[in-house]
């Protein structure tokens, strides 16, 4: 029975411009993603600029390469001309006709009908060619449109639309980005949905290989596993292989981490970009670029299919202990690269999130392994602390902290860190009795330094500055005799130099800033500079600066874009709303505010859970109330609240916003 041909508006207008302006237009995609749908539709949209003729034939069913040109004629209702080759008779009689031939599901027959459609648009040419296939044709002039899953809104309309009124309304969209947006997921999701409601399917995609069956239609539809068989079966075996291996990815990676997670046996490293280009070639791997450079990534279906065939080879332990390492070696090149490569770095570990997670619930999972889990929890203390990431890095902490009790400079380590973490996050608390676990534990004061560090932050934050100061320059005389540098040295000289601002001493405080910069431009440190520059505009604020304020809240703002730091962004943004109220500017700062506070309660970030000072943002809200009044102040709060980080980081810094 045919079914309505749902979204893809955009894509199609596309494809028509395509094949109003190229002969041949290739579109490549995964199995089941709806390519011969959209050919179809793509035809009947242009067929009016084909008035001699608009075939479309179906090589699904073809195994023989031989036979090509015989049923292409065949479909265009051609006579067998056994006296001479098909294929120089069919180039013959569409001569100058202007005529569209559609070619649906050449990817098993990819030499045969790249060699047949390079023959008949040489000799006639007013023919023009739509094909698809998994994978591109490679003849000259081909124009190659990759069809992608649906977006959201177009999946969920081709679920209601395929279930009826038994899809619902609940957990739709949920179900549809579980099944990656794949047409042919989403037509046998629907099915099921005539016996479970959207969540309990989605809570089964697990096992979507068994549930998603009985779709009719070609054989190779007829069960998404049918449709990711036909794949497998035009791999090449590397490419099978690699498919299976690159499973263990929990998402997008690297041709560096292909390579030393998937070589070995009979896939050695030198095969391994060649088998990944054929899988690109046949859409099974995306290619994306990234700032980090190029990233390759599998949907989940893809991903799925591959884990299956991974376990039946007895590989799943292998490869995944290799994932494992590869990702602990990653995180330990990091840290001591860190130094003049931070925003580098940064960019790269971040792309690498979920893989670095994957890699630490495999630590977790092997009880020899948990020394490991401690070890990068604890090596990864930047990514945690300079990148904003304090809640996944104090789970991750905790985590590794109750499953490895035993003694080790990993434990001593991810205590102190798990201190700082819960420091900045204003569990003054669970700060303090880390730190006395540290201590105790740590017979030798291999981590003294850190542990003053700390105390000193949370004397900080509890106003006590004369405290804080003595603690710091105790863990800076420390650090500078260990040469800690990144991690000890320059937050200490950072905190300190907030301390003796609050404690009344700007003379030492501009010291400690000039001396902290400076080591900070010697090592190369942006994060650590970004610190004292919102330092140095607390100092201008203090004096009542609001010009002076603002381009130091700016600059560090700037930094702390780089590094997507919510902590010291909504900081900086606080400042420079001050800065906007005490310039004029009420209605600008009332905005920022609104702004910093929707980023606050969406982040988790407590009001005075790190060393900030509170009355910055207090003084803005009590000057900018009174210049507007408190019903203009409120709305325009209001305002400010819709705003997300990425917006109010622009409007901070007088960027233009859409």
């Amino acid at each position: 029975m045919e079914t309505t041909f749902v979204g893809r508006h955009a894509e199609i207008a596309q494809v028509v411009r395509l094949m109003r302006g190229s002969r041949l237009v290739t579109l490549t995609g995964l199995g089941g993603v709806g390519k011969t749908r959209l050919a179809g539709r793509v035809a009947e949209e242009v067929a009016a600029d084909f008035p001699d003729g608009l075939w479309l034939v179906d090589l699904a069913d073809l195994t023989d390469p031989y036979l090509l040109a015989e049923t292409v004629a065949g479909g265009m209702g051609l006579a067998d001309q056994p006296a001479r080759p098909q294929e120089e008779a069919l180039a013959e009689w569409l001569g100058s006709r202007r005529s569209l031939l559609v070619l649906d599901t050449c990817e098993h027959l990819v030499e045969a009908v790249a060699s047949l459609v390079d023959t008949l648009l040489r000799r006639a040419p007013n023919l023009r060619v739509l094909a698809t296939g998994r994978q591109p044709l490679g003849v000259s002039g081909e124009h190659i449109h990759l069809v992608p899953p649906l977006p959201a809104e177009d999946a969920v309309a081709l679920l209601l639309d395929r279930a009826g009124p038994a899809a619902g309304a609940d957990g739709v969209a949920e179900l549809c980005a579980g099944l990656d947006g794949i047409p042919l997921a989403i037509e046998l999701a629907a099915v099921r949905l005539r016996a479970m409601p959207p969540a309990l399917l989605t809570r089964r995609l697990d096992d979507r290989y068994h549930l998603l069956t009985g779709g009719g239609g070609p054989v190779r539809h007829e069960s998404l596993r049918a449709a990711m068989g036909w794949s497998h079966e035009l791999c090449t075996p590397a490419e099978r292989l690699l498919w299976a291996r690159l499973s263990v990815f929990a998402a997008d990676f690297d041709l560096e981490a292909a390579e030393r997670v998937c070589a070995g046996g009979p896939l050695p490293a030198g095969l391994v970009l060649e088998a990944l280009s054929g899988l690109v070639d046949k859409s099974l791997v995306q290619r994306e670029e990234h700032s980090t450079g190029v990233r390759l990534r599998m949907l989940d279906t893809v991903r799925e299919f591959g884990a299956e065939w991974l376990l039946r080879l007895g590989e799943t332990g292998a490869v995944q202990g290799r994932h494992r390492d590869h990702y602990l070696r990653l995180a330990r090149r990091c840290a001591v690269q860190w130094p003049g490569r931070q925003v580098e770095w940064y960019g790269r570990i971040r792309a690498e999130r979920r893989n670095l997670r994957r890699a630490f619930e495999l630590c977790l999972a092997d009880p020899e392994r948990s020394r490991a889990a401690l070890g990068l929890a604890g090596t990864l203390w930047f990514l945690w602390i300079c990148c904003g990431m304090l809640r996944e890095g104090r789970h991750c902490l905790e985590t590794a902290l109750r499953r490895d009790t035993g003694p080790s400079p990993e434990r001593i380590r991810a205590l102190w860190v798990c201190a700082w973490v819960a420091a900045l996050q204003g569990d003054l608390g669970a700060a303090r009795e880390r730190l006395d676990r540290c201590r105790a534990e740590d017979a030798e004061g291999s981590a003294a330094g850190y542990v003053a560090q700390v105390e000193g932050l949370i004397s900080l934050t509890r106003r006590d500055h004369l405290r804080a100061v003595e603690l710091l320059e105790e863990a800076m005389a420390w650090h500078m005799a260990k040469g800690e540098v990144l991690s000890g040295l320059l937050p200490c000289y950072t905190l300190t130099a907030l301390g003796l601002l609050a404690a009344g001493r700007p003379e030492e405080t501009a010291e400690t800033l000039s001396e902290g910069q400076a080591l900070c431009e010697a090592h190369g440190e942006e994060w650590s500079s970004a610190q004292m520059e919102y330092v140095s505009a607390w100092a201008e604020h203090v004096k009542d600066s609001a010009s002076g304020a603002l381009r130091h809240a700016r600059t560090a703002l700037a930094a702390a874009r780089l590094f997507e730091d919510p902590l010291l962004s909504v900081a900086c943004v606080e400042m420079i709303a001050w800065a906007a109220v005490a310039g004029g500017a009420a209605r600008r700062g009332a905005r920022l505010l609104g702004a910093a506070q929707a980023v606050r309660d969406s982040s988790g970030l407590a009001r005075s859970g790190a060393p900030i000072p509170v009355p910055v943002r207090e003084r803005a809200v009590t000057h900018a109330v009174k210049a507007l009044g408190g019903g203009e102040f409120d709305t325009l709060f209001a305002e400010g609240q819709g705003f997300d980080l990425g917006i109010a980081v622009k409007y901070a810094l007088g960027e233009k916003i859409s």
